[in-house]
Parts: C-alpha cells; sequence; structure tokens
C-alpha cells in the first residue's frame, strides 16, 4: 500500500543517498549506476516497513538490504529476501529499540570468555564494551567489509544458519587475530579502534566461517544464555527460529502472523505490554502460545535426554512417541494450522 507510510520513512530518505554500491569487478559504480541502486534500494526496504508496519527501520537495514540489490539485481527478489531477513533473523533490531542486540552482545563476550579467557580478560579490564561489533551484527559485516566477494559467502552462510550465528563469527573473527591483539597497547582508545578494523583486515573468512559454525554447536545460544545468566526474549527471533523460520514450506507458505500471533494487533513481538494492562494480565499476554509451544517441546527434549541418559527402553519409546504426538497437535491447535 503505497500510501500507507511508514513512521521510519524520514530516516530511510536521509541513509539511501549516502548508501554506495559494493566493491566488485561485476558491477559498474559510476553515479548513474549508484542512482539506479540506490532507487531500487529505496523501494525494497519501503515495501518491508510498509509490508510490516509494526516492525522499526534501524540504520544498517539499508546496507544489509543493499547486496540483496546487488546480488539479484531487481527488486522483486530483494524484497522478499528483505523480507524474509527482517521477519526471522533480524528481527530483534527491527523492535522499538536495541536492547535485545545489546544483550547479544554481551552474549558474545560470554562466548569470549570461553574460548580465549585472555582476551575477554583484555577487553573487560579495559571496560571495553562489544559497540566494536555492532555493525558487523547489524549489517553482516556489510558496513566493515569492501570485498563483495567475501560478503557474498558470508551472507551464503549466515541465511543457511540461526540468527545469532554472525556473533559467533564476530567470536571466530576475535579469536583468529587473537595474537595480533593481545600484542594491542593497553589503552581503551588503541584497543576498540583496533577491533573495529579487524574485518577489513581480514581475508580468511572460510576459516571464520567453519570456526563459527563449530563454536555454535559446542556453545549454542541456551547454553550460552545459561553460562552467562543473561537471557534473551523468548520471542525473540534467536528464541523463535526453531518454530518459525524452520516450518516454513515454499509450497504450502506460511503467514507471519499465523507463527507470531502477536503481530495480528500490529505489535512486535517484542513489544512492551500496554501500560493500561495490570501485570497478572501483562504475564497472561506474554505466556503465549508460541512460548508454550517452546516451553514443553523444551520439557519433552529434557525428558528424553533423561531417559537416554538412564538406558531406560521403554521409556525412550514412550517418551519419543508422546514428544512426537504432542509437538504436532500443539502446532495445529496453538498456531491455529490444519493439514
Amino acid at each position: 500500500n503505497r500510501s500507507a507510510a511508514h513512521r521510519d520513512e524520514g530516516q530511510v530518505a536521509l541513509d539511501i543517498p549516502r548508501t554506495g554500491l559494493p566493491k566488485s569487478l561485476e558491477y559498474r559504480r559510476d553515479a548513474d549506476a549508484t542512482r539506479r541502486r540506490q532507487k531500487q534500494l529505496e523501494k525494497v526496504v519501503l515495501t518491508v516497513l510498509r509490508s510490516y508496519p509494526w516492525l522499526s527501520y534501524y540504520q544498517g537495514f539499508h546496507e544489509l538490504t543493499m547486496i540483496y540489490v546487488s546480488v539479484f539485481g531487481s527488486e522483486r527478489p530483494a524484497i522478499e529476501a528483505a523480507k524474509m531477513t527482517a521477519l526471522f533473523f533480524v528481527r530483534d533490531a527491527m523492535s522499538s529499540d536495541l536492547e535485545n542486540v545489546l544483550q547479544q552482545l554481551r552474549l558474545l563476550y560470554v562466548l569470549l570468555k570461553m574460548i580465549s579467557p585472555e582476551i575477554h580478560d583484555l577487553l573487560t579490564e579495559l571496560d571495553v564494551p562489544a559497540f566494536f561489533a555492532i555493525s558487523w551484527v547489524l549489517t553482516w559485516f556489510a558496513h566493515d567489509l569492501d570485498d563483495f566477494g567475501a560478503i557474498c559467502r558470508i551472507y551464503d552462510f549466515l541465511i543457511t544458519m540461526p540468527p545469532m550465528q554472525v556473533v559467533y563469527m564476530a567470536a571466530a573473527l576475535i579469536k583468529r587475530n587473537e595474537e595480533s591483539i593481545l600484542a594491542y597497547e593497553r589503552d581503551f582508545a588503541v584497543v576498540h579502534t583496533e577491533l573495529t578494523k579487524l574485518p577489513s583486515r581480514t581475508s580468511d573468512w572460510g576459516a571464520i566461517i567453519d570456526d563459527s559454525y563449530y563454536m555454535q554447536i559446542d556453545y549454542p545460544p541456551t547454553k550460552l544464555q545459561h553460562i552467562g545468566k543473561c537471557y534473551l526474549p523468548k520471542m525473540s527471533a534467536v528464541g523463535t527460529y526453531d518454530a518459525t523460520w524452520k516450518r516454513l514450506d515454499p509450497v504450502r507458505p506460511l503467514a507471519i502472523e499465523s507463527l507470531l500471533p502477536q503481530v495480528r494487533n500490529g505489535g512486535h513481538p517484542l513489544a512492551s505490554a500496554p501500560t493500561s494492562l495490570s501485570p497478572a494480565a501483562d504475564e497472561k499476554r506474554r505466556g503465549n502460545r508460541m512460548a508454550g509451544v517452546i516451553d514443553l517441546t523444551d520439557t519433552a527434549q529434557k525428558a528424553r535426554n533423561l531417559a537416554l541418559e538412564h538406558k531406560w527402553p521403554l521409556m525412550v519409546a514412550t517418551v519419543a512417541s508422546a514428544t512426537m504426538l504432542m509437538y504436532i497437535w500443539l502446532l495445529m491447535q496453538q498456531l491455529q494450522l490444519h493439514p
């Protein structure tokens, strides 16, 4: 709907003209080509925001989206790719604030403590916050890299992985540069500045991708949150990934409203409750259907693991069958999906 302007279109209008094209021998980067791509980019970003007005624009989404525009060369496929990315991967950044992105960056420090205690100690000693990595997370490194081939390889990887994988890539990048980081002058400004330059000084992205993949296996988001006592909301894109993105079927598409019922009323899944609600009503509202699915399937998984640990064959079979039946019934009843 072209007439339904989004509240953030003013900021979009400011960001689009200063968005450049990625460096590549395959693309012209003269003024005419840049203006043409910028015009396409504006349409893609505005279409996403107008399609889902409960999303909020953040500075960096235009850079992320420009990669899709550059790869596809036309608006329609870029729009679909940007929509899926906004809804299922960077949705936490598109709420009313960046608090949940900052929470993910706190988990980056939890991960660093596990894989590189010396780096973690250095950063905490100098009180360096993880803001050096915020553009890495918000733009999937597009803001920090000039190598279009490297950017495309990173995007190919990230769209096949859970939403927090870019945080594991940040950790892998730091770990790969551990020796040089530990040699930095012990000064806040020096360390922060040098860390922001890491992506542009890195070429072996294949190794970083591999490292991040195994980090995610060894320290999945739920484990990191438990270790660091630093928890993301259940309706974070990280928490709903398995129950939303993994359930998309190109043969039988599902509306986002059926996967995340909160947006039926025009609200972001992470939005705060209206002030008119009592605490009890607020708690009931947040105890939504998707959270119920997540809680119950987690309980079933714990029961199954307990049975396997104690080698109870009959209980294993019973729990496995009950888990499958319960999961199917819950998804159909609570998410209102029918075969």
